[in-house]
C-alpha cells in the first residue's frame, strides 16, 4: 500500500511539473535557446574550441544561454496569465494548465517571477546591453504583445521584436555591441516569424476568432490579403538571410544554403496563396520550421574550422 501511495505521488509530482513546462512556452523557448546559442556561437572571436579552453568563457556561455532561456520562459508563463479568459474559450488551447484548473493563477505568477529574475540577474552578469535586450524583449512581449493581439492586426508586427531579440541577443553577449550584424540577426528571425503565424493564423482562424484574437486571418474570408503576406514576408526572409554572408560573417557554403531554404519557403508561400486551405497553411507551417532550423545548422557549420 505504501509502495503504491509513493508511486502515485511520484507520477503526481512529474505531472505537475509537466504543467509548468507547458506554462513555459516550450516551443517559444526552444526557439529562443535555439536562435541564442547560433547568435552566440556565429559572435565567438575564435573557434570553439579555443574558446572552450577557458574556463570563465564556459560560465560566460552558461549565464547567456540560461539567461535567455528562463527570461523568455518567465514572459511566457505570464502570457498564459493574461490570456486565460481567451485560452478558455478556443478549443486548441482549452486543456491548457490554467484554464484546465491543473495550475492556480497565483502559482503561475509566482513561477513567471522566479523565471524572471533569474533571467535577469544572470544577463546582468553577461554583459547590460543583453541584460536590457532581455527585458526589452519580456516588456514587449508581455505589456504590448499579448493585449494587442485583441485589439489590432498591427500586434503580428510588434510579436515578431521579441520573438526576433533573443537571436540579436546570442551575438551580444559575446561582443557587447549591437552592430550591424546583431540588427541583421534580429531581421532574419523577424521577418521569418511572420509568414511562420500568417500560416498558423489562417490554419486556426476559427480558434482564434471565438478567443477575441483580432488578426489579419480572421478578417479575411478569401485569404487572398494573408496569402499576398505570406509571400512578401518569405521573400523578405529569404533576402535578410543570406545578408550574413554579404557581410563577409559567414561563407558562401551558408549563402547558397539559406537562398536555396528561403526559395523553399517563398514557392510554399505561393502555393498557399494559389490554395488558401488548411493543408496549404500547415506546408508552410512546417517548412517555416525546417527553414529556422537549416539557417541554424548552416550557420554552425559555416563556422567549424
Amino acid at each position: 500500500m505504501e509502495s503504491q501511495l509513493t508511486a502515485e505521488t511520484k507520477t503526481a509530482t512529474v505531472s505537475m511539473w509537466q504543467h509548468y513546462y507547458e506554462l513555459s512556452k516550450p516551443g517559444i523557448t526552444q526557439m529562443v535557446a535555439l536562435t541564442g546559442l547560433a547568435g552566440y556561437y556565429l559572435a565567438l572571436p575564435t573557434d570553439v574550441v579555443t574558446y572552450a579552453a577557458n574556463q570563465s568563457n564556459w560560465w560566460h556561455f552558461l549565464a547567456a544561454m540560461l539567461g535567455i532561456v528562463t527570461l523568455s520562459a518567465g514572459s511566457g508563463v505570464v502570457n498564459h496569465v493574461l490570456e486565460l479568459n481567451n485560452d478558455r474559450s478556443m478549443k486548441r488551447t482549452a486543456t491548457r494548465p490554467l484554464p484546465a484548473g491543473l495550475v492556480s493563477v497565483r502559482a503561475a505568477m509566482v513561477f513567471a517571477a522566479v523565471l524572471t529574475a533569474v533571467g535577469v540577474a544572470l544577463l546582468w552578469s553577461v554583459n547590460p546591453l543583453t541584460c536590457v535586450l532581455g527585458v526589452v524583449t519580456w516588456v514587449t512581449y508581455v505589456a504590448l504583445y499579448t493585449p494587442m493581439k485583441r485589439r489590432t492586426r498591427l500586434a503580428l508586427y510588434v510579436g515578431g521584436i521579441p520573438g526576433a531579440l533573443p537571436f540579436a541577443g546570442g551575438w551580444t553577449a559575446v561582443t557587447g555591441s549591437m552592430d550591424a550584424m546583431a540588427w541583421v540577426l534580429f531581421g532574419i528571425l523577424f521577418f521569418w516569424q511572420l509568414p511562420h503565424f500568417l500560416a498558423l493564423s489562417w490554419m486556426y482562424r476559427s480558434d482564434y476568432t471565438d478567443g477575441g484574437f483580432v488578426m489579419h486571418a480572421t478578417s479575411d474570408d478569401t485569404g487572398s490579403r494573408v496569402g499576398l503576406l505570406t509571400v512578401a514576408t518569405s521573400l523578405l526572409t529569404a533576402v535578410s538571410a543570406v545578408l550574413p554572408t554579404i557581410m563577409g560573417v559567414t561563407g558562401w557554403l551558408y549563402g547558397g544554403g539559406v537562398l536555396v531554404l528561403g526559395l523553399w519557403l517563398t514557392w510554399e508561400s505561393v502555393r498557399m496563396y494559389q490554395q488558401r486551405d488548411h493543408a496549404s497553411a500547415r506546408r508552410v507551417l512546417v517548412t517555416s520550421y525546417a527553414v529556422l532550423m537549416g539557417i541554424v545548422a548552416l550557420m554552425l557549420v559555416d563556422k567549424m574550422p
